[in-house]
């Protein structure tokens, strides 16, 4: 569990049931720091569909290697967190965003 509150682009191990696995947080600060639980899209290293539009690899300068899956979101108790794994590099936030816009169907 983390006392501070996270922050977009960081991601932390959490188990949602199928356990422990990398999700990234999404939501907003401001939701972050209000709120007792985050929206985060899950990671994987599975790459059977990462040429899928909503699927965001992840970079060299980012702290895991494979995919971020943008249309599998799950809302995740603040208390739940485990262990920060680090932060993603500012491109890969600029593609989580493009891919999200898709993945939501926003314009």
């Amino acid at each position: 569990m983390t006392n501070s509150a996270p922050v977009r682009g960081q991601i932390y191990r959490v188990d949602v049931g199928c356990g422990p696995k990398p999700w990234l947080i999404v939501s907003n600060n401001r939701r972050n720091r209000l709120w007792p639980d985050v929206l985060a899209a899950r990671i994987t290293t599975t790459t059977k569909h990462a040429l899928l539009p909503t699927w965001v690899e992840l970079s060299p300068a980012d702290p895991l290697v494979g995919n971020i899956v943008t249309d599998d979101l799950e809302q995740i108790e603040r208390a739940d967190l485990g262990p920060l794994l680090g932060t993603i590099s500012p491109g890969t936030v600029m593609a989580v965003n493009s891919a999200l816009k898709l993945a939501l169907a926003m314009p």
